[in-house]
């Protein structure tokens, strides 16, 4: 029997790919761009997914807010959509980038880009939701520190006036 690769490595991005993100599988059906695409066209591309990459982590960001904070119902939550988008877009970016500078454009890899589509996407999963306790903890300290401040500023206030 033939060993099954574990992750999704670059050379299986034909055909249909199987992602496996937090215990689910998700299948990305990827195919090269027309080889008689321009340039600009591959560059267009190749913004898009940038743009599409960046709508996902906001929509998983705000999944978790619902999730997390707003007791959404369990069938309101949708994280298979972003993911499955990211998923794709990632995988565009990474037969985009090397097409463009065949073609004689100028396309760099991002950081998160150079990752394994796995790695990527539970990256951007966790990001979102660090993120949003960050965002929480930052305003709920805020206020625990203007009240403890007030209540040390009174204290102090009727000490010196006794």
């Amino acid at each position: 029997m033939a060993d099954e690769k574990k992750d999704t490595e670059p050379s299986n991005y034909a055909g249909t790919v199987k992602v496996n993100i937090r215990g689910r599988d998700y299948y990305v059906h990827i195919s090269a761009p027309m080889p008689m695409m321009s340039l600009e066209d591959l560059q267009k591309g190749l913004e898009r997914n940038r743009a599409i990459i960046k709508t996902s982590q906001e929509k998983m960001r705000d999944t978790f807010v619902m999730e997390a904070f707003e007791y959404a119902a369990p069938w309101l939550l949708n994280y298979d959509s972003p993911t499955q988008d990211a998923i794709q877009a990632h995988i565009n970016i990474n037969m985009l980038v090397p097409l463009i500078n065949l073609k004689g454009g100028n396309a760099n890899f991002e950081k998160p880009e150079t990752f394994p589509v796995k790695q990527r996407v539970e990256l951007m999963r966790n990001v979102a939701e660090k993120s949003v306790f960050m965002d929480r903890m930052l305003h709920q300290n805020t206020m625990s520190t203007a009240i403890t401040m007030t209540f040390m500023l009174v204290v102090v206030l009727g000490l010196v006036l006794l």
